[in-house]
């Protein structure tokens, strides 16, 4: 069981400071875990690294006998543009003589914060307290539910050293303490990396399962480079924690993909990943392409169903991950009017509309864009009019949506058919949409009858 000796509240206060060598300038970097929390909450750890070197030194005493300087870091956690926390803190740092500062240590440090399911960003900045000189990085997260009754996998944090536990305590996993490296960047001096998650076995299980766990590093082209032995749990349903070192030893620079995958003995397959970046001058590049992520490769492949027909869509479901990355690429080009550019305006849009159908639509069934509004919303934008009727006496929620801008004018009929708020589509004048004249009849009026055909 994962234990946090800080007490998770809403905003945990910890403001320690360590060095470790890392290549890189004056960049504020930042990366994030997400981890099950209590009563469909989670918490989430969000690490900071900001390079030593970016603080200007006082001398305190006036003889150059001790010098400081202080780190100011702001968060400021809203969703969709409502302000919910702002969280701020301060390191001082304190040094013999500021030119002895080696320019590649770096002031790592971690917040934990709870959250409910949703959509957050994270406004970060680092502000020096001398010269008032600010770095600024934005996260934009979200916060899912993690199911009870499968398997799950929290985020995966990626540490560049393990130490004793209560050395310093922020950084403590229940038997050591690990430092995190928010920049995800190893190379020739680190040429390792050490893992950590913890699994969540399904809530209701009774008897104990087998999980094996299939662990593997794959380079932009989908291919393994590393791959470490199979490991197995004997676990109840008790949550349980896994860390490993990884080493990465004659890998060139480029991205590369962290896969963690577990099979329980009774065939649930759970699969996390992590990407992270190599930096090597001494190797030759042999990774140019960047590393694909199987489970975005699969993300946006679902998402562009809505622009496909369904021959085109089966046929491309059978294709590797490799083959759908480039799939992708290429059914992009297709609305791509200057290939001179660096971006696809419609596929900006599209991601823009999908984003937003999530935001609104999303159900415990279905994410937004999958439910019958969020398909029509991302295909054709906002509706002209939408007329409501949800308060109506004697009938059931339905809703009308009317593009006149659309072969001369159409309409979209939503109804709440079975009382869940889904609201599918009930009919339209739109060609190739369901047209059922009798939607009011036979959907909206009958409501002591289950009406879902």
């Amino acid at each position: 069981m994962l234990k946090n000796k800080n007490r998770t509240i809403n905003i945990i206060i910890l403001a320690l400071v360590l060095f470790v060598s890392s290549a890189g300038g004056v960049k504020l970097n930042l990366d994030k875990c997400r981890f099950k929390g209590e009563n469909g909450d989670s918490f989430m750890e969000l690490y900071l690294e900001i390079p030593r070197h970016a603080l200007i030194h006082a001398d305190l005493f006036g003889n150059s006998s001790g010098w400081c300087g202080a780190i100011i870091f702001e968060v400021v956690i809203t969703s969709d543009k409502v302000l919910l926390a702002r969280d701020r803190w301060f390191i001082n740092d304190m040094v013999t003589d500021p030119e002895e500062i080696d320019p590649m240590q770096n002031i790592i440090d971690v917040r934990r914060y709870k959250l409910s399911p949703g959509l957050y960003n994270f406004s970060v900045t680092a502000t020096d307290s001398l010269s008032k000189q600010s770095w600024s990085a934005d996260m934009l997260v979200e916060i899912g539910s993690y199911p009870d009754d499968e398997p799950a996998i929290s985020d995966i944090e990626l540490a560049s050293h393990l130490i004793p536990p209560d050395v310093i305590e922020k950084f403590d996993r229940d038997e050591f303490g690990l430092i995190p490296v928010p920049s995800l960047l190893f190379g020739e001096k680190r040429p390792y990396f050490i893992y950590y998650l913890v699994v969540y076995p399904p809530v209701e299980s009774e008897d104990k399962l087998d999980f094996t766990v299939q662990r593997s590093v794959v380079n932009g082209f989908d291919d393994t480079v590393v791959k470490l032995p199979e490991t197995t749990y004997y676990k109840k349903h008790d949550p349980f924690w896994d860390a490993d070192s990884v080493l990465l030893e004659g890998l060139s620079t480029g991205s590369y993909t962290f896969i963690y995958q577990i099979i329980s003995s009774r065939g649930d397959t759970t699969v996390q990943s992590k990407r992270f970046f190599i930096y090597r001058d001494d190797i030759e590049i042999t990774t140019p392409e960047p590393a694909l992520d199987s489970l975005e490769v699969e993300r946006e492949f679902r998402e562009i169903r809505i622009l496909q027909s369904r021959e085109e869509y089966k046929q491309a479901s059978n294709l590797t991950i490799p083959e759908k990355a480039r799939y992708i690429r290429l059914f992009w080009q297709r609305y791509d009017d200057d290939p001179g550019t660096p971006e696809v305006p419609f596929k900006l849009e599209f991601r823009d509309r999908v984003k937003e159908a999530d935001r609104r639509w999303t159900n415990s069934r279905q994410e937004g864009h999958d439910t019958d509004r969020g398909r029509i919303f991302v295909l054709h934008g906002e509706p002209d009019d939408r007329d409501i009727h949800f308060l109506d006496l004697g009938t059931k929620p339905y809703e009308i949506w009317v593009y006149d801008r659309l072969e001369g004018g159409v309409l979209f009929v939503f109804v709440d058919r079975n009382g869940q708020g889904e609201f599918p589509l009930a009919h339209s004048t739109m060609r190739g949409e369901i047209q059922h004249p009798n939607w009011f009849a036979d959907y909206v009026t009958r409501i002591g009858a289950d009406s879902r055909r």
